[in-house]
C-alpha cells in the first residue's frame, strides 16, 4: 500500500528571497534542505576518477593503519601532478577535517594547480601558516583560495609576491585580502583570471595590477567589495588603462552607477559576459551611442537594477548572441532582492515585447525572472515560447504563478530544461504532469509551494535524471522526508 501524504491547506508563503544572489554559494543556509542523490551516469567514468573516489572514501581507515599507510604514502608521493587536483577535491568532499597542514604540505604542495576551500564547510586544517607555505610551489599557475576570512592580508601578500607565473587566481570570500595583497599582484603580470569577489581590495590598490596584467586579463570579478563607489573607481581609471582581451566582468553588489560602468566598457572591447546586478546602474548600455559600440554580449545580468523598460527594449535587439539573461527583480532596491515594492518595472506588457526578441536568440540557454512580482498573464506565453528552450530557468518569487502557466512545457520536442527554480510560487500538484515532461531535468526547486509528495513522486517517475530537489518549507512533504525524498519515493514505489 502506497503511503499518501495529506495536502496542506491555508499555507502562507514567504516573500521572494535572494534566489539570484551571487553570494549564495558561500552564505545560503537553504542548501541544507536539499534532497540529493548521485546522478545517473550515461557513460563509464574515467578509471582515474573511480580510483580517486575510492581512495577518498577509504582515506580515514587507511590513515589509521600505520603499516599500511607507510606503503600507501609512497604511492601517493609518486602520483603524477596532473592527478592531484582531482584527488584533493574528492578528499575535501569526503573528509575535510582530516586534511591537516602537514599532510597537505607533504603530498599536495607540488604541480601547477591548487584549490583550497575555507569556511565552516571547508578545510579547518588550513591555517595562516599553510597559506604562507604556498610560496614553495614555484610552478603554480592556477591558485584558488576561497572563503578564508581569518587569514590576514599580509599572509596572502607574502605568497603572491613569490608566484610570478600565476595565470589564474581566485580569492573569493577572503575578506581580509586588501591593498597589501593587491600590491603583491604586480609581481604576477601573466594573470588571465582574477577573482576578488567579497574581498577588501580598494580600487586605487588594484590600478597597478590592471596596468601590469591588463593585456592578458580575460576574467575580472569584483563583486561585493565594500567602499567601491563612483568616486573611488574614478581614482582607479587611468588614460593608460586598457583591457583589450577582457571577456568577463562582474561588478555585482558594488555601489556604482553608469558613471563607473561606461568607462570600463570603453576599455573592454572584447567583453562577452557582464554582471552588474544589485548596483545603481540605470542605463547599462546605450543603443544610440555610436561612439561606444555595444559589445557582443553572451551574458547579461541586470538583476535588481533600475534599468528602465525603454532601455531594456532598446538594448536586447542588439544582443542576438545572448546565452544567459538575468532580469530578476527589475526596479528593486540594489541592496536586497527582497526589498520589492510598487517600483518594480517588469510587467506583462514589457515581457510580451521581450519574448519575440528572445525567440530570435538562438543560443539562449539561461533566463532568470526571479522576483518580478507584477508578472501574471504573460508567464504562460513566456514558458511556451522561451522557457522550454532553456537549460536553466528561474521563475522563483512570482506570486501570481500557477500550475497552468507551465502547461506549455510538453510539446513535439521535449523541453531542454536541466535546472528549474519555482520557489515561492503558487504551483501545486497540477504542475506535476508538466514537470514530468522534462526528461533532462536534473535540478528542481519548489520551496514554499503547494506541491505534495504525491505530485513530486509523479515528477520523479518522469524525470530519471533529477539528482537535486529543493523542498524547504514545502508543507505538502513531511519534514522528515524533505532531505531524503529520493528514498521516500523509492519506498513508496516499492509499496513499503
Amino acid at each position: 500500500m502506497s503511503r499518501k501524504r495529506a495536502r496542506t491547506q491555508g499555507r502562507e508563503f514567504g516573500a521572494p528571497t535572494e534566489d539570484d544572489s551571487p553570494s549564495a554559494a558561500l552564505t545560503d543556509s537553504n542548501s541544507s534542505a536539499l534532497s540529493t542523490r548521485s546522478p545517473r551516469y550515461t557513460s563509464v567514468p574515467p578509471l582515474t576518477n573511480l580510483c580517486s573516489r575510492i581512495f577518498a572514501d577509504n582515506f580515514v581507515r587507511l590513515r589509521n593503519k600505520e603499516r599500511l599507510w607507510n606503503h600507501v604514502s609512497e604511492h601517493l608521493k609518486a602520483l603524477p601532478d596532473s592527478l592531484l587536483p582531482r584527488l584533493l577535491a574528492d578528499l575535501i568532499r569526503v573528509c575535510p577535517t582530516f586534511l591537516k597542514h602537514e599532510f597537505l604540505v607533504t603530498y599536495f604542495f607540488r604541480g601547477p594547480s591548487l584549490a583550497f576551500t575555507g569556511g565552516s564547510a571547508g578545510m579547518p586544517g588550513v591555517q595562516t601558516h599553510t597559506i604562507r607555505a604556498l610560496d614553495r610551489m614555484q610552478d603554480l599557475r592556477d591558485l584558488e583560495l576561497s572563503g578564508f576570512d581569518k587569514v590576514p592580508d599580509a599572509a596572502f601578500a607574502s605568497v603572491l609576491s613569490r608566484l610570478p607565473g600565476l595565470k589564474r587566481l581566485v580569492l573569493r570570500g577572503c575578506t581580509l585580502v586588501g591593498p597589501k595583497a593587491a600590491a603583491a599582484l604586480k609581481s604576477c603580470p601573466k594573470l588571465q583570471v582574477l577573482n576578488l569577489n567579497y574581498t577588501a581590495v580598494t580600487p586605487i590598490s588594484l590600478q597597478p595590477v590592471l596596468l601590469a596584467s591588463g593585456p592578458s586579463l580575460e576574467v575580472l570579478k569584483l563583486a561585493g567589495i565594500p567602499n567601491w563607489t563612483d568616486t573611488t573607481v574614478g581614482k582607479m581609471l587611468s588614460p593608460d588603462l586598457s583591457l583589450p582581451n577582457l571577456r568577463t566582468l562582474k561588478l555585482t553588489r558594488l555601489s556604482i552607477s553608469e558613471t563607473s560602468l561606461h568607462p570600463l566598457l570603453a576599455i573592454s572591447p572584447a567583453l562577452r559576459r557582464l554582471d552588474i546586478g544589485f548596483t545603481t546602474v540605470r542605463h547599462p548600455l546605450s543603443a544610440s551611442d555610436d561612439a561606444q559600440p555595444i559589445p557582443a554580449l553572451e551574458k547579461l545580468s541586470l538583476t535588481s537594477t533600475h534599468t528602465s523598460n525603454a532601455d531594456l527594449l532598446a538594448l536586447l535587439p542588439h544582443l542576438p548572441g545572448l546565452k544567459t539573461l538575468a532580469l530578476g527583480a527589475l526596479g528593486a532596491s540594489p541592496r536586497s532582492i527582497a526589498a520589492i515594492d510598487s517600483s518594480m518595472t517588469l510587467t506583462d506588457t514589457v515581457l510580451l515585447k521581450v519574448i519575440p526578441v528572445l525567440q530570435s536568440c538562438t543560443a539562449l540557454q539561461s533566463v532568470s525572472l526571479v522576483g518580478n512580482i507584477k508578472l501574471k498573464d504573460s508567464l504562460s506565453f513566456f514558458v511556451t515560447e522561451v522557457g522550454r528552450r532553456c537549460k536553466y530557468l528561474n521563475l522563483s518569487g512570482l506570486p501570481a504563478m500557477r500550475s497552468w502557466h507551465l502547461a506549455g512545457l510538453p510539446g513535439d520536442q521535449p523541453p531542454r530544461l536541466e535546472t528549474l527554480m519555482l520557489n515561492h510560487t503558487n504551483i501545486d500538484d497540477e504542475a506535476a504532469p508538466f514537470l514530468a515532461a522534462c526528461p533532462d531535468l536534473a535540478w528542481l526547486e519548489v520551496a514554499e509551494t503547494k506541491m505534495t509528495s504525491d505530485g513530486l513522486f509523479l515528477v520523479l517517475d518522469g524525470c530519471p535524471k533529477i539528482s537535486t530537489l529543493g523542498l524547504r518549507s514545502c508543507r505538502g512533504v513531511r519534514v522528515g522526508d524533505r532531505r531524503r525524498f529520493f528514498e521516500a519515493w523509492e519506498e513508496d514505489r516499492a509499496g513499503t
